[in-house]
């Protein structure tokens, strides 16, 4: 039995890493539902921090089974000599794109308050870096680093993106069913918005990931860098709190943009670099590093 499973999971690598990813994550986060437990840093643990490491679990086994180095794929997270730039995508972007839905909501007539904006850049710092590490940038070992190599090298950098970008979404699905979560709490618009979002940015990730030389730490870092700067838009809290609940309804118009402003970056991007989203580079850098390894 355990060799026929191998044998499938070797001839199926890509459908394996996405059964286990979901596989896991879904029966952590489905056993505090269950369980019915309470907002706590237990349920933080078991639903926030191990259900996030669901897609890097599922690389491990798929590349332990297919006897694959799990060095050399965890050693990709400590390639940070990458051109500056790239740090500046991984960074800049998520700002630009959080800042920007922000006036957006603004120019509506929306809850913020940009004459109260106030840059903390220690904050700001110790917010990415924990999103890196803890607060959802663990995920990137499975996305980024296994499943857009393995899908870009049949189906090209874009549509790898883009398959990624909708199974991605997918996964993020028993959010929207915990009402802990505020993803459970958004109106219709803003959770359609969430789902057309997160395909731009899986586009967006690519290109850096690939721009990077396969720098898995740098799609962390991106990814970190997206889950911590919504602090940085400056709410109007008199308005966009209602006896003692935010005000999801006037806040959408922002998820909206946000979705918006991802999408315009991301075919930008596409139009500059093409379909392959550089594909090619880390493609070559994978190789250059099995070539030394076999030296």
């Amino acid at each position: 039995m355990a060799t026929r499973t191998g044998d499938w999971i070797r001839n199926h690598r890509i459908a394996s890493f996405f059964l286990l990813a979901y596989a896991i994550s879904w029966s952590l986060d489905a056993s505090v539902l269950l369980l019915g437990m309470e907002p706590s840093w237990t349920r933080w643990i078991i639903s926030g921090f191990l259900s996030a490491l669901g897609p890097a679990i599922a690389a491990g086994v798929v590349l332990s089974v297919s006897g694959d180095s799990l060095r050399d794929w965890l050693g990709r997270v400590l390639r940070w000599r990458v051109r500056p730039k790239w740090y500046a995508a991984a960074v800049g972007i998520p700002v630009i794109v959080a800042l920007g839905s922000g006036a957006v909501l603004q120019m509506v007539g929306g809850p913020v308050d940009f004459a109260s904006f106030a840059f903390d850049p220690i904050t700001l710092g110790i917010g990415i870096l924990l999103g890196t590490t803890i607060g959802g940038g663990q995920e990137e070992l499975g996305w980024r680093g296994f499943a857009q190599p393995e899908l870009q090298e049949q189906y090209g950098g874009l549509w790898a993106a883009v398959i990624i970008g909708v199974l991605w979404g997918g996964w993020h699905l028993p959010l929207f069913f915990d009402p802990t979560a505020i993803h459970s709490q958004w109106p219709l618009s803003a959770q359609i918005a969430y789902f057309v979002g997160i395909m731009a940015f899986s586009i967006l990730l690519a290109w850096v990931y690939n721009g990077s030389g396969g720098s898995i730490l740098l799609a962390m870092l991106m990814h970190g860098t997206e889950n911590a700067v919504g602090g940085l838009v400056p709410l109007d809290l008199d308005r966009a709190i209602v006896e003692g609940v935010p005000d999801w309804v006037a806040l959408a118009p922002m998820n909206v943009s946000h979705a918006v402003l991802m999408w315009v970056l991301a075919l930008v991007v596409i139009g500059v670099v093409g379909a392959g989203l550089l594909a090619q580079r880390e493609s070559q850098e994978r190789r250059s590093s099995s070539t030394a390894r076999d030296a």
